[in-house]
Order: C-alpha cells, then structure tokens, then sequence
C-alpha cells in the first residue's frame, strides 16, 4: 500500500502525521508514505522528510486543491507496484495497528474502503463532544448497518483506501470541493463495492469553535448539493447497482446534516399541527417525527457505551444553539452556491 498525505501548509501537523504512518506495525517494503506538499511556502516538506516520508512537492498556484494534488502525485506513481491507494489529512494521526486493519480486507485492488474517521479532540468542549457523538453514530452504528444490508459505504474524504485496480478501471473524476462525495457517487454508479474498515481507525481535529467549523461545513453542504446535480442521473440509470442502492445513496447525500434532518422534521411537524386540520396533520407530524427514530436510537446507543457520558450529555444542553447556527449556515450556503474555490479551514494543534 502506499499513503499519500497531501498538505499545504501543514507544518502544524505534519510531523505527529508522518510520525505515527511510518511507525505502524507493518512490513516496510509494503507501506510507503509520501506526503504531497501542494503549494507549501512553509516547512511542511523538510518536517515531513524529517521524520521519515518520502515528499513530492507541486507547485502549480493556478491549479491548487486536494484533488488535483492527489491526481498529480498518482501520476508520478507507478501504480501497478502497490494493492491500494490511502489517502491521509495531513492533521489525522493513525493508531499502531492501522494498515493491518486495512490489510484484513485483502485483497486491495478492486475495492474501496473507509476507514473510522474519529475525533481526535473530542474532550475538548461542548462543539467537540457533539461532533464526537455524530462521528461515533456513524461509523459504529450507521456504516455497520449499511455494509449488513449490502449498501456501499459512503466515503468521507480522509482515512480512504482506494484499490489501484479501480483506480486504473475507473479513473479518477473527482475534482469539486467536496471529492469524497464525487467518489463514493462514481464508484457507487460504477459497482466499485465500498466497505466499512471498521477497525481501522485514525483520528483527526474536529472545530472547536462555530467559527472555525463554518467554512468545513458550508463546504461539504455546497459540495454535496454539487454532487447530486452532476451524478443523481448518472446513479439513477446505472444498470451496475440494485434501486436500493441508488435510493440510499441519494438520501445519504441529500440528507446533508443530521442537525438540519432534525430541525426539519420538527418544523414540518409543527407546521402540521398549527396549520392542517385532523387527523391529517396528526398523520403528518407522525410521519415527520418518525424519520428521526434511527438518528435518536444511534444517538442512544453511542451515549450508552461512550466513555463520558456525563459530560457529553451535558454538551447538549447547547444543541439549540448548535441548531440555529446550522440553519443559518444552511441559509448562507444556499445563497452562495456558485462560490467554488476552496476555502482552507484554520487548525488548532493535537490535543489527543
């Protein structure tokens, strides 16, 4: 396998980053770790280096982002080498035992795998437990249950494991603000299996405050709604995949925010019973209210075995607050959809 770490500007992390990639218990001629230092005018190259990656540096300002480093790098590659592709935030580090967990699902080359994208954080304050509590409704309920039912599990951008004979059958296209959700609907349409590598965990930094989560999330809301537009047809016609598995992905990518899905379906139940007369505004405040029934078991299920409960349950005391600045946000989003550059989100140094 070989990791590619694309960074710009990342010498806050990249060297706790690197540090934990080359020190995973795995043979060495197996796992090689290169960092991408895409337009990087600070040290984030030689402190990668410093610690053991090896680093290939693009400089190309008019072309900047993600995508375009990764496609960049991949093409210096000599692909047919390695089983698989894994890409790694350059403010994630990764447990001991990573790419065995990965390995387990071998062989790589014609799958796709998520890995556990945990908080590394999460202790931090209120924001940071409530997104501690999402992640964990994920990849310890949602994503278990989806791979169960034979649904592809959808990627989320950091700790993916991508098959370099899908690389080489499928290609790459993802090249929006959101790249994970352009290739979770490629591959997906494709009947790429993606799975669920749910030992596999690696942790990253969630915003600790609403200021500095602003920017990630109206990005994956814009990029999302991107997504859907470009590939909702594409799924819909694919002959590849069965009706349920276009239904689902069309609802995980619609149903952008679990917040918002809540928010949602309070409102449309209260405007139901404020409004309608009986007993169809009864029927229809039930059925509102009942689209939330997963979401609230998950949410029970990961408080019942979280490790704090106590204080993560105080942190919802802010959740009103937490869902108004959401609509907002919502609102901001809709309003600005033809803005397409990236925005880079500001980091705060490792806690965990």
């Amino acid at each position: 396998m070989v990791v590619l770490v694309p960074a710009h500007n990342e010498e806050l992390h990249i060297r706790d980053c690197v540090r934990s990639l080359v020190q995973v218990d795995y043979p060495k001629a197996d796992w090689e770790v290169i960092v991408v230092a895409d337009n990087c005018v600070d040290m984030t190259a030689k402190l990668a280096m410093s610690e053991g990656a090896k680093c290939l540096e693009r400089h190309d300002p008019q072309h900047p982002g993600k995508p375009q480093a990764l496609v960049w790098a991949m093409a210096q590659l000599r692909l047919r080498e390695f089983d698989a592709v894994v890409i790694i935030d350059a403010d994630t580090v990764v447990p001991p035992d990573y790419a065995l967990a990965l390995a387990i699902y071998s062989p790589l080359r014609d799958v796709v795998l998520q890995s556990n994208f945990l908080v590394a954080n999460e202790q931090e304050n209120w924001l940071t437990r409530l997104g501690g509590v999402l992640s964990r409704c994920r990849y310890q309920v949602t994503y278990p249950l989806k791979q169960r039912a034979g649904l592809n599990c959808p990627l989320t951008g950091n700790g993916m494991c991508i098959g370099t004979g899908v690389l080489q059958s499928e290609g790459w296209q993802a090249f929006g603000i959101t790249e994970d959700s352009e290739l979770y609907a490629q591959f997906t349409a494709a009947g790429v299996p993606i799975l669920h590598a749910d030992r596999a965990n690696l942790y990253s930094q969630e915003a600790s405050s609403l200021a500095q989560g602003a920017t990630q999330r109206r990005r994956w809301l814009a990029g999302r709604i991107g997504v859907l537009r470009q590939w909702g047809g594409i799924v819909l016609k694919s002959n590849q995949i069965t009706w349920h598995q276009k239904l689902d992905l069309l609802v995980e990518l619609g149903l952008s925010s679990p917040i918002l899905h809540l928010a949602a379906a309070v409102t449309v139940a209260i405007a139901a019973l404020a409004t309608l007369p009986q007993p169809i505004n009864a029927w229809i405040a039930a059925a509102a209210l009942s689209s939330l029934v997963g979401l609230i078991i998950a949410t029970v299920y990961v408080l019942w075995h979280h490790p704090e409960p106590g204080p993560t349950l105080r942190a919802f005391l802010k959740l009103p607050l937490y869902v108004m600045w959401r609509i907002l946000l919502f609102m901001r989003t809709i309003l600005t959809l033809g803005q397409t550059r990236w925005e880079r989100t500001r980091r705060a140094a490792h806690t965990r």
